[in-house]
């Protein structure tokens, strides 16, 4: 094989192998911008040259008219400074109009169509704020058309603001509404938000969780009638009060009158005042009473953890006893309260608590029951119920305490209920007779023993019909009213006594 023969056999590499960097876009790019600049080059100086060749022909050609038509220096002088004097004097006045009430300019717009605009676009404010009807005084509004200093010219809002601000009709501020009502406006909003802040402030502490308006309070902004403007302290006064509205309370079990009177800062009588006809003696499960005619104007309603010892209740084993009279018992052993670590989360509104949920109770210590005593027995017809009744009709005529009769002061130990000679008088409980005779001032006198420590008086009785050892049961005639002994008129004297101490006989009447 010859040389040739050996140097066809290696491999052939193509034209385009030989110039890798051609495979590049960058690379053509440059290659491509390198050629083109010489072209361009040659083409702005052949353009620049055409340019300096006109201009010199144009010269040429004007010449002979600018040394014809040539302009003395002082003339020429005096023209380029009024020139310049008229160009100075238009870019600081041109035409405006202003507008003047009571003949004081308040503002400027840029001609009298804009001028009559403004007044309209405020009397139009001027309606919306202070309602239908409300407007301008036009004979008080003036306008002038000349030359003015373009920097008095307003645009369309500056125009309308400044009137507003100079008439000082209305202002823009920011107004507080509880419930749809406004109680004031200010110009610092910031000022009202943190008024509302400072009435919540009272019902913060690290455990709240949320706190908030039952009412739907806002903040509006917008034009208001300048005479409405409030101080901030006037707002918080408004706040403070109470707008008219019923308070209505709910009774629950367990509750009564004078308890329902406390817990509203009211006396009995007060919350009689405002429930009139109301049977103070037969409150019922769901009757609902007036508490106030004054609501205030913000109900506060705040969420927060309280963490305390809870008390566990005991429960109660009953052993019956067949000595006892049924529905009576006996404490053989006292109940133990266990206690727990409580924490519950609590909803209190206006400071009056509405719900309470334990969320967590770690006891502590267990309750430990109670053991009583029940009887068995069937209860005979006498038997004391362990509550009183009324013992007569009547009016009451002296109650329980001190007192000036006779011409001098003394305690008086029972109840006096006046009525007609021979009313009946009638056992307050059942019980055993242990006293039924003339007893000195008393007159003639029943006494009650109701085998539970308790003991009723019936005095001045103008005749009686038990004796000593009856049982008598709970609403028996025991007695025919009179005044017997030391007594002014016919009448019933009532006592009440627990352990041989007399007691006041309202607190176990019904």
């Amino acid at each position: 094989m010859n040389v040739r023969e050996k140097r066809d056999m290696r491999p052939r590499r193509s034209k385009r192998a030989a110039f890798p960097e051609s495979n590049r876009l960058w690379a053509q790019l440059r290659i491509l911008s390198h050629s083109l600049l010489p072209i361009l080059a040659t083409l702005w100086a052949d353009g620049t040259a055409r340019l300096r060749r006109k201009r010199s022909d144009l010269a040429a050609k004007l010449r002979p008219f600018l040394e014809k038509a040539r302009v003395p220096a002082p003339v020429y002088l005096a023209g380029s400074l009024l020139i310049a004097g008229i160009a100075v004097f238009t870019s600081m006045f041109t035409l405006g109009t202003t507008i003047a009430y009571d003949g004081t300019a308040i503002g400027t717009a840029s001609d009298a169509d804009s001028a009559a605009l403004a007044i309209s676009q405020v009397e139009s404010e001027l309606s919306n704020v202070l309602g239908e009807g409300a407007s301008l005084d036009m004979s008080r509004v003036s306008y002038s058309t000349g030359l003015v200093s373009r920097r008095s010219v307003m645009d369309e809002a500056e125009l309308e603001s400044t009137l507003n601000d100079q008439l000082n009709l209305v202002t823009y501020a920011y107004s507080l509404y509880v419930d749809g009502e406004c109680l004031g406006s200010s110009t610092n909003k910031e000022g009202l938000e943190a008024l509302l802040d400072q009435v919540k402030a009272p019902y913060l502490n690290e455990n709240t969780q949320s706190i908030e308006f039952l009412e739907e309070v806002e903040i509006r902004e917008g034009y208001v009638s300048a005479d409405s403007i409030t101080n901030l302290g006037d707002i918080v006064l408004k706040l403070n009060e109470t707008k008219e509205g019923e308070e209505i309370y709910t009774v629950e079990k367990g509750d009564t009158w004078i308890q329902i009177a406390n817990d509203h800062g009211l006396t009995s009588k007060e919350l009689e005042a405002l429930n009139p006809g109301f049977d103070i003696n037969k409150l019922m499960i769901g009757d609902q009473l007036l508490i106030s005619n004054a609501v205030p104007y913000l109900t506060i309603q705040v969420t927060q953890y309280e963490y305390y010892e809870a008390q566990i209740p005991y429960e109660v084993e009953y052993i019956d006893d067949s000595s006892m009279w049924e529905g009576d018992t006996s404490v053989v052993t006292e109940g133990v309260y266990g206690t727990a670590d409580t924490t519950a989360l609590v909803t209190y509104v206006n400071n009056v608590e509405t719900e309470r949920e334990i969320t967590m109770q770690i006891v502590t210590s267990e309750p430990q029951s109670a053991v009583y005593k029940r009887g068995t027995k069937e209860r005979p017809s006498w038997a004391p119920t362990g509550s009183f009744s009324w013992p007569t009709n009547g009016t009451i005529t002296s109650r329980y305490g001190y007192r000036y009769i006779f011409g001098s002061s003394d305690f008086h130990t029972g109840l006096d209920i006046a009525n007609s000679y021979g009313t009946n008088v009638n056992a307050a409980d059942g019980g055993i007779v242990v006293k039924a005779g003339w007893s000195g001032s008393y007159g003639y006198l029943v006494v009650i023993d109701h085998q539970n420590g308790y003991q009723t008086y019936y005095a001045h009785n103008s005749s009686l019909l038990v004796s000593v050892g009856d049982k008598v049961y709970k609403g028996e005639h025991i007695a025919e009213m009179g005044s017997t002994g030391r007594a002014t008129g016919n009448h019933c004297h009532f006592e009440v006594r627990y352990n041989g101490q007399t007691q006041n006989p309202l607190n176990y009447l019904p």
